[in-house]
């Protein structure tokens, strides 16, 4: 288990755990990379958030593997409102969790929190927010119970967290949220989505259907098929929906008040929210102005922001905006390195390398297979896709694409794509890619990466990476990029010229002006294309 915070906040009262949301595998993955200090998440049951992906008992224990390796912890859910088939199960979750090597169980029940205790005592004890717990008496009484950390209620003020903090033992830790979405109910007790749904989509075992964000009109009871607005706009009235909390700029103050963790909201939210949303707030408790990081918040999908109560009440969402930004994630990096030396400037290669597909053991392919000569230079990434042939292999391939025939026929021109890509610059960077949005050749893109503010590239030289499925024909005939020859990284894979990435969640690599990290988030602002629902 993780002992200490995996990160310092600077000019705080006390050290605060940056706590964040991990709905799937990429979520935590960004959570650890932005500079979390620890992730909550949920197994296929007993989890608040059913929509999430969450993970399996496999994916738990790889969940906490990969997040102690970074030095964060993880925290597993189980705070649904419990039923005796429910309990009969909670014996075999604990102890999975435990055995996964699981740091805390946040609970609820009183039965899930005395079984947790007794079959899984390695196991901290985190009261949820869905308990309520807004004095310092009950927090005492769960302390007694086994409890290390109380996850206050959203409807607490500044000040009550502060008088709590000065009634409890100083063990007792406090966690509160801080960011994204709140529910219209108190701590989340709600039953609208059972009633007006049906009990399969109960609020409080995960399945809310959020009636609460559902436009609204009067119906007269003699005058049936006549809807009158509630307030005078056409847009409907939305009386229950809250606004989202945002408490970047008041973290100072929940220190102070003697809070421990701060919680970010959105276990049912994307890897972009996640990464955004953490590193804002990786920055300020760093000791960087609130101010620097507010716009960056502004690039996730949210509805309006408020303070939620710790400064009084909320307020409502009129509906004016509902998850509507200009935004868009288009890529994760997957590696980085700098080109290696070209041919052309001397650059050391190993002539001895097989440069055809029979050496390769590549025959089926219309083009011959090329081996990296050196993966040190780069390990991890495809800086060396034309470099690192050697010299023989290279003039193999000219060879073998002027006489065949099926290159002629296509009229393939990878010689010049091969001639441009071996030019390419000794110093720069390339970065390979997992597409999540299409982006261009040559288009700005902004860049989000730990420890460093917002930064663009703009891509050149982009390569798609074709799996073994893709047809090397249909790329001619639909005029999609130009062939360069087989992947030397992929049995089967074909790279290909390209001038946009288009392929969710397929593999590019293109030069860039500055290093990147694996990991790091490529996004573009587009205003014409605005994600979500504005209603105006």
């Amino acid at each position: 288990m993780i002992t200490s915070l995996k990160h310092t906040c600077a000019g705080m009262a006390r050290p605060m755990e940056l706590l964040a949301p991990a709905g799937g595998m990429e979520q935590l993955e960004c959570a650890v990379h932005f500079g979390a200090d620890a992730v909550y998440l949920a197994g296929k049951r007993f989890g608040m958030r059913r929509r999430a992906s969450n993970f399996d008992d496999a994916g738990i224990a790889s969940a906490v593997k990969f997040a102690h390796e970074h030095g964060v912890k993880v925290f597993v859910t189980a705070n649904t409102l419990m039923k005796d088939g429910d309990v009969a199960a909670l014996p075999d979750f604990f102890a999975m969790l435990q055995d996964a090597g699981v740091d805390a169980a946040i609970v609820s029940d009183m039965g899930a929190l005395s079984i947790c205790k007794r079959v899984a005592p390695k196991l901290e004890l985190h009261l949820s927010t869905q308990a309520s717990c807004m004095n310092a008496e009950a927090a005492k009484a769960y302390y007694d119970l086994g409890v290390s950390r109380v996850v206050v209620a959203r409807e607490m003020s500044l000040s009550d967290i502060a008088r709590m903090r000065e009634s409890i033992p100083d063990d007792l830790e406090i966690e509160a949220f801080v960011h994204g979405a709140m529910c219209m109910a108190y701590s989340g007790r709600c039953l609208m989505s059972d009633y007006m749904v049906s009990p399969s989509r109960g609020a409080n075992n995960g399945h809310c259907a959020q009636p609460c964000r559902w436009k609204y009109t009067v119906v007269e009871e003699t005058r049936p098929g006549e809807p009158f607005s509630v307030i005078e706009e056409d847009g409907g009235s939305f009386i229950m929906s809250s606004t989202d909390m945002n408490m970047l700029s008041h973290v100072r103050e929940l220190s102070e008040a003697g809070v421990d963790s701060i919680k970010i909201e959105g276990r049912a939210k994307g890897a972009y929210y996640v990464a955004s949303a953490v590193n804002a707030y990786r920055h300020v408790l760093d000791g960087e102005p609130a101010d620097a990081w507010q716009a960056e918040l502004e690039t996730t999908s949210h509805r309006p922001y408020s303070t939620g109560f710790y400064f009084g009440t909320p307020g409502q969402n009129q509906g004016v905006k509902e998850y509507a930004r200009d935004y868009q994630m288009v890529a994760r990096v997957v590696s980085c390195g700098k080109n290696a030396p070209s041919l052309a400037a001397g650059g050391q290669v190993d002539a001895s390398s097989p440069a055809t597909g029979e050496a390769a053991g590549n025959v089926s392919r219309p083009f011959p297979q090329a081996v990296v000569a050196n993966q040190a230079d780069a390990p991890g990434c495809y800086a060396a896709e034309i470099q690192s042939w050697p010299e023989a292999g290279i003039a193999a391939r000219r060879q073998a694409i002027a006489s065949d025939p099926y290159a002629e026929k296509k009229g393939c021109v990878s010689l010049s794509f091969i001639d441009e890509l071996a030019a390419s610059p000794e110093q720069a960077h390339r970065a390979v890619v997992m597409c999540r949005n299409r982006f261009f050749e040559g288009e700005t893109l902004e860049v989000l990466s730990p420890g460093r503010g917002v930064f663009t590239i703009q891509p050149t030289r982009l390569v798609w990476h074709a799996a073994d499925d893709a047809s090397p024909d249909d790329v001619e005939r639909r005029r999609e990029g130009v062939l360069a020859g087989a992947d030397p990284r992929v049995v089967g894979g074909t790279l290909c010229a390209v001038n946009v990435a288009n392929r969710t969640m397929e593999t590019y690599s293109f030069d860039c002006g500055e290093e990147l990290r694996a990991g790091d988030i490529l996004r573009v602002l587009r205003t014409d294309q605005c994600e979500g629902r504005t209603i105006e």
